[in-house]
């Protein structure tokens, strides 16, 4: 991927990145359940509900991450996404990009782990041309 940088993005720096997984990951199971009951609500809940759901309310943009031995560069293709609709959160071992487009489109969420620790507080990101760039 080669993206040109330009516009800052705050980074919001955590210990971990489970909380933002766990709130994902109950609108999901949420709206399996919903499935199941739609398709009649017999036997159980199955891996087709938990999949489906999961494609009508997340888009996961492509992801490339370089390691240097100097430092790591994830770049996220965003595409249309505004830039100050992006939220980043960063941990030392991970990091979650989310957006909402809007209210009806499906919520960009992408989890990326790192090959090795980084230093949060070292951590840059910048959007351009539909695409996230962290740099750490």
């Amino acid at each position: 991927m080669n993206c040109q940088e330009a516009a800052i993005v705050p980074v919001r720096t955590v210990d971990t990145i489970l909380e933002e997984i766990e709130e994902v990951y109950d609108r999901i199971t949420k709206r399996a359940y919903e499935i199941f009951l739609e398709r009649g609500g017999t036997c159980s809940l199955n891996l087709e509900d938990w999949l489906m759901a999961e494609r009508e309310l997340l888009w996961k943009p492509d992801v490339h991450v370089e390691d240097n031995n100097q430092r790591i560069v994830v770049t996220v293709r965003l595409g249309a996404i505004r830039p100050p609709d992006v939220q980043l959160v960063v941990s030392p071992q991970a990091m979650v990009v989310q957006a909402d487009a809007s209210p009806t489109a499906r919520k960009v969420f992408r989890t990326v782990e790192f090959p090795r620790r980084i230093d949060v507080h070292k951590a840059e990101a910048r959007y351009a041309e539909g695409c996230l760039t962290l740099t750490a």
